[in-house]
């Protein structure tokens, strides 16, 4: 005979999270109130109150059980994170800061989503200013992943390494971290991966080789830009590129070359 228990425990959980979906719910229809609140209340009055409404939500997510819904949870923060961070009007005024906080939830839910770590790297470390707290997340996501699974985990090493040498300047921890990339790209079954190792392993000992501050930057940054996820990233890194001197040049392949300035390359 059935447990009463064990046959009441899935009602309850799914009475649960319908409770906490409905609490979400309502607080993102808070946030869609104050998108279409009239045109003559103050942005940054809206911003404020909107981001409020956005962190509530996280603290709500982040210390809720998920009762098994583990991957749904990670999936609907993602696409909250992406409307939060696609809402340029509203993060002119409050900034990036929450980045890290939707990553935080996302990857303790679903540790294998890969997408979620390149966002992670551009949203919180590039815009947030908050790479010390990016880095720990991907470590801490990087405990429950392996060489072969999922086959993009070398990426996320990659990740890892570059935001140490940009906006950490430790060449030591990502030289090491580029290392560890090769060696997993080496057993992962992920089509670029192959070639992709002995990339790594070069960048690994060029960083070991304690080379040029500025080289070493514009390795890193080009990494991004060929690996990132959207306009408003790629914008932002040219940018970062141009204030140290050199400039970004579409190429023939589809992709970018970059070069001293012509002001830089005379003096």
């Amino acid at each position: 005979m059935t447990s009463p228990k064990k046959s009441l425990f899935p009602m309850v959980s799914s009475a649960v999270f319908l409770v906490v979906t409905l609490a979400v719910l309502g607080l993102q229809n808070l946030r869609l109130q104050a998108l279409i609140s009239p045109p003559e209340q103050d942005i940054a009055v809206l911003a404020e109150r909107q981001v409020n409404q956005d962190r509530l939500q996280l603290l709500l997510l982040n210390n809720f059980p998920d009762l098994g819904f583990r991957n749904l949870m990670a999936d609907w923060t993602f696409l909250n994170f992406l409307q939060y961070f696609g809402d340029n009007r509203y993060r002119q005024e409050t900034g990036y800061g929450l980045s890290a906080d939707y990553f935080e939830v996302i990857l303790e839910r679903d540790p294998y989503f890969y997408l979620a770590y390149v966002y992670l790297s551009s949203s919180a470390s590039i815009f947030a200013g908050q790479a010390e707290r990016a880095i720990k997340l991907q470590e801490r996501g990087l405990e429950s992943l392996s060489p072969s699974f999922p086959p993009e985990g070398y990426f996320i090493w990659r990740h890892k390494g570059i935001d140490e040498i940009l906006f950490l300047d430790d060449a030591e921890a990502a030289s090491l971290s580029h290392h560890i990339a090769a060696d997993w790209a080496a057993q992962s079954s992920d089509p670029r991966a192959q070639e992709d190792q002995y990339t790594l392993r070069r960048t690994a000992d060029f960083l070991a080789s304690k080379p040029d501050e500025t080289q070493a930057q514009i390795g890193a940054w080009a990494q991004v830009l060929a690996s990132t996820p959207d306009d408003k990233t790629r914008a932002r890194v040219i940018e970062n590129i141009e204030r140290i001197g050199y400039e970004v040049v579409p190429n023939d392949q589809g992709g970018y070359s970059i070069r001293p300035k012509e002001s830089t390359a005379q003096e």
